[in-house]
């Protein structure tokens, strides 16, 4: 039976996020295939797709019509059924990838280095979709702290939020959102936007310049860890400028010394980023000061935090 939860089954976890990656899964979610066309339209070798196929179907991921693989139905929700509460969908992508990095934390011990990397469509994919199911679970709780007594129909600006995960509560709840994130991905993501949705995409590294303003607000969503002190207080500063007086800030991460996750999180950042890491209060609060921030304040939701500050 398929059990990803289960934390003694790497290897299960590590075959099906490989399926996934090189697309088996939604391939055979079209139609059964044979061992040799699957390979074929895949490009991808036939005595090595036999043995991860024969193991998908030991596991309950796959089952056989005469000789033809097909998805079972357990399979189906975990991969592709979101009203399923066994969803996982193409996160697992993301979290085959972040086993990948820390299988490499000997050499980065030595080096101080991050892994090497190549991102491509499916891991793109794999990252938005993780990111999707955790904002599920906290966007309402969020939206509610972030527009805390801004005005009617605040003007928020949603920096690196090219997913749209918090964008699209925030204009449920009345904002005006200019979405900021690189040219790629808002390519890719602004298609996807409804008519009537009050939200526009800016185009543009944040950690060159940002949006023009004013904003009442500006969201800083999964970000702050990438960076280290200075460039974390460079953007602080940055985003003061395209603030009204009074606007807000608001950062959210996980905070060493508060959340459970935050230690553990630092490494994934250690083996990803070249000055990433997780910080703790006293330093956000120390960078947000420098930046003329001012009445900070931490709000926990789950094993998250939100920050926020006021510009002075």
């Amino acid at each position: 039976m398929p059990n990803l939860k289960n934390p003694m089954v790497p290897q299960e976890l590590l075959v099906v996020g490989a399926a996934l990656k090189t697309g088996i899964f939604d391939v055979l979610r079209e139609k059964p295939h044979h061992l040799e066309g699957l390979a074929g339209a895949l490009s991808l070798d036939q005595r090595a797709l036999w043995v991860v196929l024969e193991a998908l179907l030991s596991q309950g991921y796959l089952a056989k019509e005469g000789d033809q693989y097909r998805l079972t139905k357990e399979a189906q929700e975990i991969l592709f059924d979101e009203t399923s509460e066994q969803f996982i969908g193409y996160s697992l992508i993301h979290t085959f990838n972040v086993i990948k990095s820390w299988s490499q934390i000997p050499q980065v011990l030595k080096t101080g280095a991050p892994a090497e990397r190549e991102r491509d469509e499916q891991d793109i994919k794999g990252f938005m979709a993780a990111m999707k199911k955790n904002a599920r679970q906290i966007a309402d709780q969020l939206t509610a702290i972030c527009l805390k007594d801004l005005p009617r129909e605040p003007r928020v600006l949603d920096l690196g939020g090219g997913p749209l995960n918090y964008a699209r509560p925030f204009a449920k709840n009345g904002a005006h959102v200019t979405v900021q994130d690189m040219p790629e991905v808002c390519k890719v993501m602004e298609p996807t936007l409804e008519p009537g949705e009050n939200i526009k995409f800016v185009p543009g590294d944040f950690t060159e310049s940002i949006a023009e303003g004013p904003f009442d607000l500006a969201f800083l969503g999964n970000i702050c860890h990438i960076y280290g002190q200075e460039e974390n207080t460079l953007l602080f500063t940055r985003v003061h400028k395209v603030l009204v007086s009074g606007g807000r800030i608001a950062i959210m991460d996980f905070v060493r010394g508060i959340s459970p996750r935050a230690e553990l999180f630092g490494v994934n950042m250690l083996v990803n980023t070249k000055t990433g890491g997780t910080w703790t209060l006293q330093q956000y609060t120390q960078w947000l000061n420098q930046a003329y921030f001012g009445q900070v304040q931490v709000h926990t939701m789950g094993d998250r935090q939100v920050i926020t500050a006021q510009r002075e």
